[in-house]
C-alpha cells in the first residue's frame, strides 16, 4: 500500500474508533440504558435484554482492541520502524485484531479449539455497528413502551393515594379497596419490570391501564360523594324531600285527570298511574339507618340512586298527564271536525240529505255520549266524512246554499276539504 493509502486509512480508522466511542459515550449517559442496567427485569424484555448486555460487552471489547490496533498504527506511522510501510499495510488491511471467542460452556471446548480469533478492521467496525444498532434497538423499544405507560402509572398512583385519602376521610374498611391495590400492584409491576410485555405490533397496549383508570375515577367519585353526604346530609335530605313532594302534586294532578277521562272517555282505556312515592319515602327512611352506622359511601350511592329515581318518577307522571290530556283533547278535536263537517254540508244544502242523517247522528251519539268510545266514534266520523265528500261532488255551484238563506254568517266548512 502506498504511502498515500496508509494515510487515507489510518485516517478513516481513526475516524471510525472516534465514531464509536462517541456513540459509548452517547449509549452510557442515555437515561433509558441507564434504567436497564440497573433494573431488575423479568419476562420478555429480561430475555430481550440479556442478549442486548452481551452485545453491549462486544461492543466495548472489540471497541478496546480495535482502539488498540488504531493507535499502535498512529504511533507506527509518526517513529517508524524496520519496515514501517509493510507493517502499516498488515494492521490496517490485514487480520491482526485479537479478539477472545465467545464464552461456551467447557463441556464443548474440543482439546484442540482455539480460545481467540483474529479478524481486521474492517470486520470489527462491522461487528460494532451491528452490535451498536441490535443494542439501540432495544433500549429504543423499553423507552417507548415507558415513555407511554409512566405518565399513565404516575396518574394512576396519584388516583389511588386520593382514594385511599377519602377513603380514611369516610372511615371505609381498610380492606375495601384490596382488589385495587392488588390490581394496580400487578400493573405497576410490569411497567416497571417488563414494559415490553406491554407492546404489540400496533403500538404499546395501555388498555389494563385504561380500565382500571376508569375503575379508580368512579370509586373516587363515589367516595367524594359520601364525603359530600356526610358534610351535607340535612340539606341533601332535605333537597331530595322536596323532589318527591313534587312528585306526589304530580301523581295527585294525574289521578284526578284519570278520573276525569274515566267519567268521559270508555275506550281506548284510560292510562293507569302508578305511585311510587311511598316507595321513594320510605327508601328515604332506610338512609337515616346508614347515617346511623356511618355507611357514608352506601349513603352517597343511595342518594344518587334515589334521585335517579325521583327524577324518573317526575318525567313518568308528566308523561303520564299528558297522554291523558291527550284523550280529552283528541275527543274535543273529533267534536270540532264534526262540526265543521256539519258545517259545509249546511253551506251545500246537503244537511238534511237522506244519506247524511243516520251516519251524522251515529257520529254525534258517540262523541256526546258519555264516557265516549274515541274509536267507535273516529269511525263513525269517517264515515261521515266519506259520504259527504261523495254527495258533494254531485252538487252543482247553483244547488249551493248562499250564506244568509240556510247557514249563518259563522258557518263555514271550518277548513275541511
Amino acid at each position: 500500500m502506498s504511502w498515500e493509502g496508509i494515510d487515507h486509512a489510518l485516517n478513516r480508522v481513526r475516524g471510525e474508533a472516534d465514531r464509536i466511542s462517541l456513540h459509548l459515550v452517547g449509549l452510557d449517559r442515555h437515561g433509558a440504558y441507564r434504567l436497564l442496567c440497573g433494573a431488575d427485569l423479568s419476562g420478555r424484555t429480561r430475555r430481550r435484554w440479556e442478549v442486548a448486555d452481551s452485545h453491549v460487552h462486544r461492543l466495548w471489547r472489540v471497541h478496546a482492541a480495535f482502539a488498540a490496533v488504531v493507535a499502535r498504527a498512529g504511533r507506527l506511522r509518526e517513529t517508524g520502524g524496520v519496515d514501517p510501510q509493510s507493517e502499516l499495510t498488515h494492521l490496517l488491511m490485514g487480520a491482526c485484531l485479537v479478539l477472545p471467542l465467545d464464552e461456551t460452556p467447557p463441556h464443548e471446548h474440543g482439546l484442540l479449539d482455539h480460545d481467540t480469533e483474529v479478524i481486521d478492521l474492517a470486520e470489527a467496525t462491522a461487528r460494532m455497528t451491528a452490535d451498536y444498532e441490535a443494542i439501540t434497538e432495544v433500549v429504543s423499544a423499553v423507552e417507548t413502551a415507558w415513555d407511554a405507560l409512566h405518565p399513565r402509572l404516575g396518574e394512576l398512583e396519584t388516583m389511588w393515594q386520593e382514594v385511599g385519602t377519602l377513603s380514611d376521610m369516610v372511615e371505609a374498611p381498610e380492606d375495601e379497596h384490596e382488589d385495587l391495590r392488588a390490581e394496580l400492584e400487578r400493573v405497576g409491576e410490569t411497567v416497571r419490570r417488563d414494559p415490553l410485555a406491554l407492546v404489540t405490533d400496533g403500538g404499546v397496549d395501555t388498555s389494563a391501564m385504561d380500565r382500571l383508570r376508569e375503575v379508580l375515577d368512579r370509586t373516587r367519585g363515589e367516595l367524594r360523594d359520601a364525603l359530600r353526604m356526610r358534610d351535607s346530609y340535612e340539606e341533601s335530605v332535605g333537597r331530595l324531600g322536596s323532589a318527591i313532594d313534587d312528585v306526589e302534586q304530580g301523581i295527585l294532578r294525574a289521578h284526578a285527570l284519570r278520573t276525569r277521562v274515566l267519567t268521559k272517555i270508555s275506550s281506548p282505556v284510560a292510562i293507569d298511574v302508578p305511585d311510587p312515592v311511598p316507595g321513594l319515602r320510605a327508601a328515604v327512611a332506610e338512609m337515616d339507618d346508614l347515617r346511623a352506622r356511618r355507611r357514608w359511601r352506601a349513603l352517597g350511592a343511595r342518594l344518587g340512586r334515589l334521585q335517579h329515581a325521583v327524577h324518573e318518577a317526575a318525567d313518568d307522571a308528566r308523561e303520564r298527564e299528558r297522554d291523558l290530556d291527550g284523550m280529552l283533547r283528541r275527543r274535543a278535536e273529533l267534536r270540532g271536525r264534526l262540526d265543521a263537517f256539519r258545517a259545509r254540508a249546511v253551506r251545500l244544502g246537503l244537511a238534511e240529505h237522506e244519506r247524511l242523517v243516520e251516519p251524522h247522528g251515529r257520529a254525534h251519539w258517540e262523541l256526546w255520549n258519555a264516557p265516549c268510545d274515541l274509536r267507535a266514534a273516529t269511525i263513525a266520523l269517517s264515515d261521515y266524512q266519506r259520504t259527504l265528500q261523495e254527495l258533494a261532488e254531485t252538487v252543482t255551484p247553483a244547488d249551493r246554499t248562499r250564506a244568509g238563506e240556510r247557514a249563518s254568517d259563522g258557518e263555514n266548512d271550518g277548513g275541511v276539504r
